[in-house]
C-alpha cells in the first residue's frame, strides 16, 4: 500500500525523525502534540492502455506539516521535501518510480493556533 510506503518513508528519515516521528493519515488526533505530518490521498489517478490497467498508477497526495510556530512548519516541510521529492525505491514491497512535489502554501489555523505548509505530490508507482 502506497500510503505506508510514504509513511515509512517520512518516519525512517534521519532530519525528518529529529523533528518529529508523528505522522498521520487522513486526520490527526484530539488535542495532539506539535509538530506533526498529515497525508491525505487526493487522487488515484492510473494508467491503461488497450488491454486494460497497467498496474501504473500516479495518485495526488497532499502531505502537511503542522506546528505552532512558522519557522518550525518551515523547518519540517522542508525535511519532507528533502526525504520525499525525487525519491525512488520498493519500500514496504511497494516499487516507487518517482516522487514529484507539485506545489507548496503556507497558512495559519487561527482557532487553535498552529501553522502549517500543505504540498501536493505526485507518486508515481507501481500497484
Amino acid at each position: 500500500m502506497i500510503e505506508a510506503g510514504i509513511r515509512h518513508i517520512l518516519i525512517n528519515d534521519d532530519t525528518v525523525k529529529a523533528i518529529t516521528e508523528r505522522c498521520y493519515p487522513v486526520t490527526i488526533p484530539q488535542a495532539p502534540t506539535y509538530p506533526l505530518i498529515l497525508y491525505t490521498k487526493i487522487s488515484g489517478d492510473r494508467d491503461h492502455h488497450l488491454r486494460g490497467p497497467s498496474g501504473h498508477a500516479h495518485p495526488r497526495f497532499q502531505i502537511e506539516a503542522w506546528a505552532e510556530t512558522y519557522t518550525a512548519a518551515k523547518s519540517l516541510a522542508d525535511a519532507i521535501r528533502e526525504a520525499l521529492d525525487g525519491y525512488s525505491g520498493t519500500v514496504l514491497g511497494t516499487k516507487i518510480g518517482s516522487c514529484l512535489i507539485d506545489s507548496e502554501r503556507d497558512t495559519y489555523e487561527s482557532e487553535i493556533e498552529v501553522y502549517r505548509v500543505i504540498s501536493d505530490w505526485f507518486i508515481w508507482h507501481i500497484e
